[in-house]
C-alpha cells in the first residue's frame, strides 16, 4: 500500500518522538499547516520538502517518492534526531500503520 507525502511526513515526525508543535517548530513552519498535511487536507509544498530536506537529507527519498530510509546513512548522520530514528528502528519502536519495515534498507 503506497502512502501518500502527508502520511509519510507523519512516520517521520512519530519516529523522531515529536508532537506537531515541536516538528513545526523545529522546521520553521507552523503547527497548523503540519497537521493539515498530515490529515490530507493540504500536499505537502515545495518548500516544506526543502526544510525537510535541508535538515534531514538521509528522510528525504521516503519522504519525496516513498524511497528507502538507509539506517547506516541514519546512524552517520550528524543529526541527532536521525540517530534517534536510527536506534527507535533497530528496537524495534516503528509506529504502526505506516509499513515502514519494507523502506528500511
Amino acid at each position: 500500500m503506497r502512502l501518500r507525502a502527508g502520511e509519510r511526513l507523519k512516520a517521520i515526525r512519530e519516529l523522531m518522538g515529536l508532537t506537531r508543535e515541536e516538528f513545526a517548530n523545529l522546521l520553521g513552519l507552523d503547527m497548523i499547516r503540519i497537521s493539515n498535511i498530515e490529515q490530507k487536507r493540504a500536499k505537502v509544498a515545495e518548500e516544506e520538502y526543502e526544510k525537510v530536506g535541508q535538515r534531514f537529507p538521509e528522510l528525504i527519498p521516503y519522504l519525496a517518492y516513498e524511497g528507502d530510509i538507509v539506517l547506516a546513512d541514519l546512524k552517520e548522520s550528524d543529526e541527532k534526531l536521525c540517530a534517534l530514528v536510527a536506534a527507535k528502528i533497530d528496537a524495534g519502536q516503528i509506529p504502526r500503520g505506516f509499513h515502514l519495515e519494507k523502506n528500511l534498507k
